[in-house]
């Protein structure tokens, strides 16, 4: 059974490894029993960079992606968040037709099966949203999680339930930015794609697996492997795992 203090010490345990995103999103996924889960780094000034997504499992990717380029300029929660921190269902906002200028209409679909009135394009359909937001270092973090949408949403006591994480959440990510901060570092350099790469790298998966997981070709996981190096100053797998090892005090 996932109770708050298994959760807390499950990802307590995980500060400062290589996983620690993917533990902590799949902890929290796992608690309020929900499908997919993204976390997100918000900075003031710069461009949204994605931690962690399991969106390969909905063929999700390409709206991840422009969702970090491009629509979350035009997300209702990320203002409501921006003043107060804490857990929103998505169902309680709503995108406005005025709020989409031209650079923004054709990467969204307006459709009414969608809880925002809209949706990015090549994002998974009719699904359930509820985000919790915490700061974190100079910026914010958005870990959102989905389901797809049935006759039951996601209940008010649970909501707070959710709620109550933040605090310790928040205390998590900023000891993790300081036992690893040449990761945190190298992160930063690295776009959406290159971080999903880095990550299945760093569990251990070939670029067989990776091509397979992501839906793209072998070549093309090959050359996003050539600029990851390139990007971080390595040359080989081992000083990856070097790079992104834990840094013991």
């Amino acid at each position: 059974m996932h109770t708050q203090q298994t959760i807390v010490a499950n990802i307590i345990h995980a500060i400062g490894e290589p996983d620690f995103m993917a533990i902590t999103a799949e902890s929290i996924r796992r608690y309020i029993a929900f499908e997919l889960v993204a976390i997100v780094a918000h900075r003031h000034n710069s461009q949204p960079a994605l931690l962690f997504d399991n969106f390969a499992v909905a063929g999700g990717h390409r709206g991840m992606e422009n969702y970090i380029d491009v629509t979350y300029a035009v997300n209702p929660i990320l203002v409501k968040a921006a003043r107060q921190r804490g857990a929103f269902r998505a169902r309680d906002f709503t995108i406005r037709d005025t709020d989409i200028d031209a650079n923004l209409a054709s990467y969204l679909v307006k459709s009414a099966d969608e809880e925002l009135g809209f949706r990015t394009v090549g994002w998974p359909e009719r699904l359930e949203e509820i985000g919790l937001y915490f700061k974190s270092g100079a910026g914010m973090v958005e870990l959102s999680l989905y389901r797809q949408r049935g006759p039951r949403a996601l209940d008010c006591a649970t909501l707070r339930e959710l709620e109550q994480l933040r605090t310790p959440l928040a205390a998590a990510f900023d000891k993790h930015a300081t036992l690893a901060p040449q990761a945190a570092s190298s992160v930063s350099m690295l776009s959406a794609r290159e971080i999903q790469i880095t990550e299945l790298l760093l569990q251990g998966c070939g670029s067989p697996q990776i091509a397979a997981s992501l839906g793209i070709s072998r070549h093309t996981v090959k050359d996003h492997r050539k600029r990851i190096f390139r990007k971080l100053g390595i040359g080989t797998l081992a000083q990856l795992f070097a790079l992104f090892r834990r840094f013991e005090p």
